[in-house]
């Protein structure tokens, strides 16, 4: 059902008017949900677009450019895989994490990916210009080899992420919308495959979950509960998270739902969500050209002393070891 309505949104969207050059204000195509009621955010003003695909009917995939003096949202969810740009000049944003607000500088060239349905709530502060992409998940799975059957794993959220490849290929997506598609759809559509194979190579969480819980270790009734807790782990797993909101999600006492973990996970909560955090932190670590303290505070560490010991811990180098190691 949820897949239906995503499609129906993307299909009501694909009708719009045309953004050809030359017709007035291009408006934006990003549709911004409320993370509780799943109603739409209209009052969600990106600002000024000045490019657009709109209109020329790409399949699961969208792209525009514009720019703003500011930009606040709160609580809110994107149905589609999302990608945000920074194509201007250095600004100041913050990012909300757990009860406070985490701050940041974008550099230009960054991007900010964000998986379908993953709530967030930014401050952007001061004139930016963006490039914003929208991937449906439809249009991931269709674009990859049928062998991939990735319909339940789950996608990292990267606050800055120096990825070249996404770059370039947000920047030729660009292009081509902003000449009006001259290259023809099959031209988009090899795009959109290159930018999906990328994707899932390199924001894919390590591994399905369950590979690596027993579940069978605890009673039917609690394996969804333990379930609902391991996936707010992976959705916020940069952020504060504290026991609380792990035994609130999963309806039991913050004493029964521990022990209830340790015993079909084998580890503690905190330990469980350290080792997720060094995983991804080390996925990261393999592309580009990293920042070791960045990644750290990136993936919920409170400073690089903190990330390094931790991941010596669970890989037995150090991040900086791991990085020539792959090299």
């Amino acid at each position: 059902m949820e897949r239906n309505a995503r499609q129906k949104v993307s299909s009501d969207r694909d009708r719009s008017v045309p953004a050809a050059r030359g017709e007035g204000k291009i408006r934006s195509n990003i549709q911004f949900f409320d993370r509780q009621t799943r109603s739409p955010r209209s009052d969600i003003d990106v600002g000024t677009v000045t490019a657009s695909s709109q209109g020329l009917g790409w399949k699961g995939i969208h792209i525009e450019s514009g720019q703003n003096d500011g930009f606040r949202t709160d609580d809110v969810i994107v149905p589609q895989h999302y990608f945000a740009m920074n194509v201007g000049s250095s600004f100041e944003w913050e990012w909300k994490d757990g009860n406070c607000f985490r701050k940041e500088r974008s550099q230009p060239g960054t991007i900010w990916v964000n998986p379908a349905g993953v709530p967030f709530s930014h401050r952007v502060y001061g004139d930016n210009q963006f490039a914003l992409l929208t991937l449906e998940p439809q249009q991931l799975l269709e674009g990859l080899p049928e062998e991939a059957a990735i319909d339940s794993e789950a996608f990292s959220r990267e606050h800055h992420a120096r990825d070249p490849q996404i770059q370039h290929l947000m920047n030729a997506l660009l292009q081509e919308a902003s000449a009006r598609n001259p290259n023809g759809k099959l031209y988009v559509e090899l795009l959109s495959t290159a930018l999906s194979i990328h994707y899932v190579n390199h924001y894919r969480l390590a591994g399905p979950l369950d590979r690596q819980i027993d579940f069978s270790r605890v009673k039917a009734g609690d394996r969804h509960r333990i379930g609902k807790a391991i996936d707010y782990i992976e959705a916020f797993l940069s952020e504060d998270i504290s026991l609380d909101d792990l035994a609130t999600v999963a309806g039991r006492s913050k004493f029964h739902f521990c022990r209830l973990f340790k015993v079909a996970v084998g580890l503690t909560p905190h330990q469980y969500l350290m080792k997720r955090r060094v995983e991804r932190a080390a996925q990261a670590l393999t592309r580009g050209t990293p920042n070791i303290a960045n990644v750290a505070i990136a993936y919920g560490f409170s400073d690089q002393t903190h990330f390094t010991r931790n991941f010596k811990k669970i890989k037995g180098i150090t991040p900086g070891e791991f990085i020539k190691k792959k090299r």
